[in-house]
């Protein structure tokens, strides 16, 4: 059954493929090996920390990040406030929150209030036209639906 004269077409095929795949991945070893060949040197990194600073205090630009001094001196403020100061502070910022979320919810819900009376209205107005179109069926699906509901009470 191992006849290598009757492998399928699929076989072979696959077979082919994988040859064609072989032979790509030398071509890109080759040319790796040739763009960087292994007698390059180790290239030496070193990694600094920022724990201390090579020049003097006096001589660093504090013009770099003045969001970090802005930021430092707003926590040095509310050091320096009592702490019912600041906690008041918490509260009228909350507060105020609090008023934009209401006014927010307030206009969704006139937004969407607005809405489902044009909807109803909308349906209304198609009822009304459909019985002035055709009245009998109209009155005959009204008398069906009497009839049921009166069968359920």
């Amino acid at each position: 059954m191992s006849d290598q004269n009757s492998t399928s077409p699929a076989v072979a095929s696959l077979h082919e493929e994988q040859a064609r795949q072989r032979t790509g991945k030398e071509d890109l070893q080759k040319g790796l090996e040739d763009t960087f060949p292994a007698s390059d040197p180790v290239s030496h990194t070193t990694t600094t920390t920022a724990t201390s600073t090579s020049a003097p205090e006096e001589e660093q630009d504090t013009e770099e990040a003045p969001k970090v001094d802005e930021a430092l001196a707003a926590v040095k403020a509310r050091q320096d406030t009592p702490a019912t100061d600041h906690a008041m502070e918490e509260v009228r910022a909350l507060r105020s929150e609090l008023g934009r979320i209401t006014e927010s919810a307030q206009e969704a819900l006139s937004a969407s209030a607005r809405i489902t009376r044009s909807e109803i209205q909308s349906a209304q107005s198609k009822v009304i036209r459909q019985v002035r179109k055709r009245p009998l069926q109209a009155l005959g699906l009204a008398a069906l639906m009497g009839y049921v509901w009166g069968m359920t009470r």
